[in-house]
């Protein structure tokens, strides 16, 4: 990484804030104006006119001879062992800063500004803030202190997110949050239902991982929640560790780089349970050890093909960029190629046979559910901005990757012939392959809310980058070529500070008296119906039944919401039948499910899955059942057979 000076220091900071001024007035002025306030008789014209300011001030120095005085005199702002005061000083201003920023986000913009723009401009100055008192205490240079500020900042965001999700409410968090928990449980339903049923057949490895707990009885679905959080912040934190144990930094570098890898793995989010994969791959796959690497990437094929079926080829992919970043082909020939070969073949063959393996033990009768994501319907539209995801996949991940490709040109440019063109090739197409393959799944109806589906993509581009940084790449004329300096950057550094911002904001909470009479009535609702001999069907919120906040209910396996959505997307017309024929029958006495409606929504995020699950699942419910209570602390009904047999239209007919 190339030093910087000061000049430019402070060059790349006021360019960076002025860019966010800039985007800070657009969304703040798109807030008020969804909100309909009149701006210029509200007190968000103020915050305007910091903005405003800002880009007046920022342009007036960057132009002036004020940014040389400027620059000097924060060069000859340092360190002073013997001053007790300007001790103080510094640290009032990291603790000021720190807290300014939570201070901002949860009291002043609170839920009427949540755009990011204005936060994260609040965020670099104050940043700036604990960077000044940095320097008072320590006397290191601006670029290192501003970088720690920054990265270190951002892993205290998102660890407390992911402490914030811990809760001991007994509904759903969210769409359907604690359907994961019991979709986990089901690797144990004969001990916790008393009956068989059959294993997930999505994300088996996620519901595998999320399971343990079950090992230990009892446990409630806060320690469930939290061990979740766990899986999150630990796997991402060792393969973060991993990669920068290839990179072979030391002393404060090494710290900040795992920092770094640490939030650039959340930017997407690439999911704790591909972390095992990358985990996997990287610490066990060595250019030295072949047939090491052969088994690591077998075992991490094995995880993959439990998985998700994109996932598949991911390992070998990983181990194969390995093996052409640190091997020469020099002296080879064809036979360079026989190890990656073998990779390829195993790991996609180790992926294909567990995947297999899984579906003949699992018990789920059609198989098809399982390839459900190759007939759902691929939503174009998702690739660009819009109201599910405002960034848009294909914006958004040129924003992520952006850094990491200006680095490796950095790096590359003028010394790409150091490489044998067909390494080059290979790892332009393994990052091609994972970038446009990433494209296309996040566009599969259900998806593009975010960039998670770019997850392999983002953890190819990380190791080869890495790779190259760190001068692990051999030459083809030369076993360890100088590559070029990375320029440091203020906005490369921000750039997943944008993923980690939102995660401030208050801890769960609900009104315990509420919830704890909506268990009492819902309980009592539900036992005369199986007492009088009927079937309850819970299509939402099943960890009740799971954690014991509901006692002697039988569970039925079918039509869990997640089930039923995936079928509805996927046009899964055999599963939907039985389902229109339960309903028709009135198998179910009662029926739990969220609020349900008739008619489809024109816009709005997530439209054409709402529309998908109106269409298939909640009009069909509405003709044939009718809400009879909904409870006090959410949205969650209790549906009762309509009289009569209402002739209900076929949601195929259209």
């Amino acid at each position: 990484m190339e030093p910087l000076s000061t000049k430019k220091f402070l060059q790349a900071f006021l360019w960076t804030s002025i860019l966010l001024s800039v985007l800070a007035i657009v969304q703040t002025v798109q807030r008020v104006n969804e909100l309909e306030i009149l701006l210029w008789r509200s007190k968000w014209v103020f915050l305007l006119g910091i903005f405003a300011l800002n880009i007046a001030a920022g342009s007036f120095i960057l132009f002036s001879p004020f940014l040389e005085r400027s620059s000097r005199w924060m060069d000859s702002l340092g360190f002073d062992p013997s001053s007790i005061l300007r001790k103080l000083l510094g640290l009032a201003l990291v603790i000021s800063g720190f807290f300014l920023i939570w201070a901002v986000r949860l009291f002043f913009f609170g839920k009427f500004l949540p755009q990011l723009t204005p936060i994260l401009w609040v965020f670099l100055w104050a940043s700036l803030l604990q960077v000044f008192g940095l320097r008072l205490l320590s006397g290191l240079k601006w670029y290192p202190l501003f970088a720690a500020v920054i990265l270190l900042q951002g892993v205290v965001y998102q660890v407390y997110g992911r402490i914030a999700d811990i809760s001991g409410y007994p509904f759903s968090i969210g769409y359907s949050e604690a359907s994961r928990h019991y979709y986990a449980s089901l690797f144990y339903a004969k001990f916790l239902y008393g009956v068989q049923t059959p294993y997930p057949f999505l994300h088996p490895s996620r519901y595998l991982l999320m399971s343990l707990p079950f090992l230990m009885e009892g446990l409630p679905l806060w320690f469930h929640r939290m061990w979740q959080s766990l899986l999150w912040l630990v796997l991402t934190f060792a393969s973060a560790m991993l990669l920068v144990a290839r990179m072979r930094l030391s002393g404060w570098m090494r710290h900040l780089a795992v920092a770094w890898a640490f939030l650039y793995f959340l930017q997407g989010a690439v999911y704790y349970h591909l972390q095992v994969c990358v985990i996997l791959v990287l610490a066990g796959v060595s250019v030295k050890n072949p047939w090491r690497s052969l088994l690591f990437v077998s075992l991490a094929s094995i995880w993959a093909g439990i998985s998700r079926v994109n996932w598949f080829p991911v390992p070998a992919m990983l181990g194969i960029a390995v093996y052409v970043l640190e091997t020469q082909i020099a002296g080879k020939g064809w036979r360079y190629w026989i190890h990656p070969f073998l990779m390829g073949v195993s790991g996609l063959a180790a992926a294909f046979a567990a995947q297999f393996i899984y579906i003949e033990i699992s018990g789920n009768v059609d198989a098809r559910a399982f390839g459900s994501s190759f007939t759902s319907d691929l939503l174009w539209n998702r690739l660009f901005p819009n109201n599910t995801f405002s960034l848009g996949i294909l914006p958004g991940i040129l924003i992520v990757s952006a850094p990491l490709g200006i680095a490796l040109y950095q790096m590359l440019n003028g010394r790409l012939a150091k490489l044998h063109p067909l390494r080059s090739l290979v790892l332009l197409a393994l990052v091609l392959i994972l970038f446009f393959g990433g494209l296309v799944v996040s566009t599969k109806i259900g998806g593009g809310g975010d960039l998670h589906n770019m997850d392999a993509f983002l953890v190819m581009l990380a190791l080869i980058t890495t790779s190259f940084f760190a001068g692990r790449v051999v030459g083809d004329d030369e076993p360890r070529p100088s590559w070029g300096n990375v320029q440091w950057g203020v906005a490369a550094l921000l750039v997943p500070l944008g993923f980690a911002l939102p995660q401030i904001g208050f801890f769960n909470s609900y009104n315990h008296v509420k919830v704890e009479k909506d268990i009492q009535r819902l309980q009592q609702v539900v036992s005369q119906a199986v007492d009088n001999g009927g079937e309850v069907l819970f299509i939402t919120e099943r960890q009740l039944l799971t954690f014991g906040e509901l006692k002697n209910i039988p569970l039925i396996p079918e039509y869990e919401q997640v089930e039923l959505m995936e079928m509805a997307m996927s046009g899964n017309r055999e599963y939907l039948e039985q389902y229109y024929s339960d309903l028709d029958n009135r198998r179910f006495a009662l029926i739990i499910a969220e609020e349900q409606k008739y008619n489809p929504r024109n816009n709005g995020s997530f439209v054409e899955e709402d529309n998908a699950w109106v269409r298939y699942i909640g009009a069909p419910l509405l003709c044939a059942y009718k809400p009879a209570e909904s409870l006090l602390s959410n949205n969650i009904q209790i549906f009762v057979p309509r009289p009569g047999r209402p002739v209900c239209k076929d949601p195929f007919a259209e």
